[in-house]
């Protein structure tokens, strides 16, 4: 079937970094603590809402614009900006859905005329980061999500691509018809795509050979 729906993971499938929480982390020297927290996550020490507020509390107090200028400092990955303007083109509107926060997340969606994005919310003051988020999507959590968007814009679940690189899209792949590895970080991540791309410059090809 045509695909009439797309959703793009952000970190490593649209914009290089896979993770805008190390390029915070290593910017602004809490490198150590981020390590901490991501530790203590992985060991079950400590859910993702807590993880959530350790990593955004090592931040408290940091400027928003020196924090938005790293984040921008991130290149697209090849080909982004051509899928983007191709889709606009065929008419196919695009949700972003990210695990990382609203501070990079809502400019890659203005640079790239997205129809929606949705993300965790990196609470500040308009210049000082405040050290706290509210979390949206979970890592983990994207299926669900994903399920809802599709009943929310009316479409065929046939009809909608999944483009993702690690394990938190796969969930996202089992809700529709058509999904698509970018630079897969785990083996697992290529196995439940249908396809596997080094890039996006192969992505429309894709899109316009699904009738």
């Amino acid at each position: 079937m045509p695909i009439r729906l797309v959703f793009l993971d952000v970190d490593g499938v649209i914009k290089e970094a896979p993770d805008p929480y190390t390029l915070l982390h290593r910017h602004f020297g809490t490198e150590a603590e981020g390590a901490r927290y991501l530790a203590a996550f992985l060991a079950g020490e400590v859910d993702y809402e807590q993880f959530a507020q350790l990593d955004a509390g090592a931040w408290r107090g940091r400027s928003v614009a020196e924090a938005r200028a790293v984040l921008r400092r991130n290149p697209y990955v090849a080909g982004a900006h051509e899928l983007a303007a191709g889709l606009h083109r065929r008419g196919i509107p695009f949700i972003l859905l990210s695990s990382g926060f609203d501070l990079h997340v809502d400019d890659v969606a203005a640079d790239l005329g997205a129809a929606e994005a949705h993300c965790n919310l990196l609470h500040h003051d308009g210049e000082r980061l405040l050290g706290t988020m509210t979390v949206r999507v979970p890592w983990g959590g994207k299926g669900p999500i994903v399920r809802d968007l599709i009943r929310r814009w009316g479409v065929d679940p046939a009809e909608c691509l999944s483009v993702g690189d690690s394990a938190a899209d796969i969930p996202t792949f089992h809700e529709v018809g058509h999904a698509v590895a970018v630079r897969p970080r785990q083996p697992e991540v290529a196995q439940a795509a249908a396809l596997t791309l080094p890039d996006l410059r192969g992505l429309l090809a894709f899109v316009d050979g699904c009738h």
